[in-house]
């Protein structure tokens, strides 16, 4: 089975529902940096938590502002709603312009840089000038940070290991932050006149876990006119190209969408080509080549008998190029989900009749990693009990943080005991289908798993996790899952996208313990994390056994599942 579930209602890119809440999002974050530079309390962690709230929400910011309930999303005051509205009716936030003149940086750039929070962006600014993530690294290059006092050669060094994986999150999105983009797109073109069929292609597709653009393919009776709808919706920031079958823009995010528009006979095999992989798409060649056939954008062509199998694209007599489903059954191949065209022996096992039964969004009955206002979520238990009820789901973990994780709120015996107490009560009512199980996420240390001993009779499943950057992680995770009754690993490698390298663990050992200790592993939902990486996913599926949990700190973001799925 193969399926990707999105929730939420579709819409054209006239309305760019989810691009407008990601704007407004991440103006807010920055916001948050702002004050928190100065030094300001308490409002920086409610502009953070607006934020994300915002950012989750399932329907458009705006229509929530047209009916003046801006207020009515969860951690949105007065004041933040007034700055919401300030920016959805003029395209600026002044406030933000305002805090931004006294401190012109890429505050959200720089800030990506592991070790680099918003007070050391602004003593960097102030002594060496720095705007950017390019000057940050010209500094780094000539020692210029080492020599100031508080930093030091290690500081230096830090940014100088850290820059790329910074640098990288400005040339690659987020595929959760990808995902409405190009829904939106798609919707757009789709319920056009001009276009005939339409696909988001590439490694946007494949669902790796960043795209660098958005590749489309479509069919078009009237190509100029599909282009002209394509470069001229309400999302285009920049035409970077436009041709009659190639056409390039840039929308919200700055992200480049690329449009080719193909004959409909040969939709099937274009799809194969431009979804890749490349590695994939030259092991598909090289099957073709040992038949004497060729295979490329245009199709499937038998070239044993041409004079020159060179001498043009389409040389050759045709064999299959309609359907993906005919380019892969004439290579004698079962079709191959894109998720899985990476070439890692798929094409063989396709060949064999022996693909794997994908997961499938249909098949999930639970999610167990769910916080609550209890610690940094945005919604109480009841509130993300009811959202669970509504998904269908069959049950969730309330898994909010223990003592010692590097969060402003965690759980302490009497919050703890007043968690177990709600959990109780709505399991009693009876009033919502989904069962609540009580857990807690413990953070692993390098003393071990510091919460009271009596939790663990308490919750029904104890999650454990590793925020922090120990100098062995391999030694303080074999020696958690070996001394204390921990269900579920969370998150195992602890890395964030574009912003934070995984621990570097001997994975081997982790995984062989986990199995000994008969601990599930965490696939971790989360946009920043799809922790553990795909790679290590396949690896480990004969050890250790899976859950794939939503992370989620506000309701909506229990519809971060189809990542996890993904």
């Amino acid at each position: 089975m193969w399926l990707i579930v999105y929730r939420g209602r579709t819409s054209s890119a006239r309305e760019c529902i989810h691009v407008k809440n990601q704007d407004v999002a991440a103006r807010l974050r920055e916001i948050a940096d702002f004050l928190e530079i100065q030094e300001v309390e308490y409002k920086p962690r409610a502009y953070r938590t607006a934020a994300r709230n915002v950012e989750s929400l399932s329907e458009a910011v705006e229509d929530v502002h047209e009916r003046g309930e801006l207020e009515e999303i969860e951690g949105v005051g007065e004041s933040i709603a007034e700055k919401i509205a300030d920016y959805l009716e003029t395209g600026e936030m002044s406030y933000y312009e305002e805090l931004k003149a006294d401190l012109p940086i890429d505050i959200e750039a720089i800030t990506r840089v592991e070790g680099v929070g918003p007070k050391t962006a602004k003593e960097l600014y102030t002594k060496l000038g720095i705007t950017s993530l390019d000057d940050l690294e010209g500094a780094a290059e000539a020692g210029e940070i080492a020599e100031l006092g508080g930093f030091g050669e290690k500081s230096q060094q830090n940014i100088l290991d850290h820059i790329e994986q910074a640098k990288a999150g400005e040339e690659r999105m987020l595929l959760g932050r990808a995902i409405p983009i190009a829904q939106d797109i798609e919707a757009l073109l789709t319920e056009s006149d001009a276009f005939g069929r339409v696909d988001v292609v590439g490694s946007f597709r494949r669902r790796r876990p960043t795209v660098g653009d958005i590749d489309v393919l479509g069919t078009a009776s009237d190509p100029e006119s599909a282009m002209e709808v394509f470069c001229t919706h309400d999302d285009v920031h920049e035409v970077l190209a436009r041709g009659e079958t190639k056409s390039s823009v840039v929308v919200s995010g700055d992200l480049q969408v690329d449009l080719r528009i193909v004959d409909q006979s040969e939709y099937g095999a274009a799809l194969v080509y431009f979804t890749g992989s490349k590695d994939h798409n030259i092991t598909l060649r090289n099957r073709a080549i040992d038949r004497e056939w060729k295979l490329n954008e245009y199709g499937l062509f038998d070239v044993s008998e041409a004079d020159n199998p060179q001498n043009g694209q389409r040389v050759g007599e045709r064999l299959a190029s309609e359907t993906e489903e005919d380019v892969y059954d004439a290579l004698d191949l079962s079709w191959i989900p894109p998720e899985l065209r990476e070439d890692t022996s798929e094409v063989d096992a396709a060949a064999a009749g022996e693909l794997p039964e994908l997961v499938d969004s249909t098949d999930i009955r639970g999610d167990l990693q769910l916080h609550t206002d209890y610690s940094d979520g945005s919604h109480t238990v009841r509130e993300m009990a009811d959202a669970a009820d509504e998904r269908g789901l069959e049950y969730v973990l309330i898994t909010d943080h223990g003592p010692h994780a590097p969060i402003p709120r965690t759980l302490d015996s009497e919050t703890f005991d007043n968690q177990r107490v709600v959990v109780d009560e709505i399991n009693d009512e009876g009033d919502v289908d989904v069962t609540i199980l009580l857990g807690v996420e413990a953070e692993i240390t390098d003393s071990g798993l510091e919460i009271p001993e009596e939790w663990y009779e308490a919750c029904d499943l104890v999650v454990a996790g590793m925020h922090g950057l120990p100098s062995n992680p391999t030694e303080q995770l074999v020696h958690a899952l070996e001394k204390y009754p921990i269900d579920i690993l969370a998150h195992p490698s602890a890395r964030l996208i574009n912003e934070r390298e995984p621990l570097d663990l001997d994975m081997d050992a982790v995984m062989q313990t986990a199995a000994d200790e008969h601990v599930a592993i965490e696939i971790n939902a989360q946009p920043k994390r799809l922790d553990l990486n795909w790679q290590s996913i396949k690896q480990y599926r004969h050890t250790v056994s899976y859950v794939i949990s939503t992370d989620a700190h506000t309701a909506d973001e229990l519809d971060f599942m189809h990542l996890g799925v993904s």
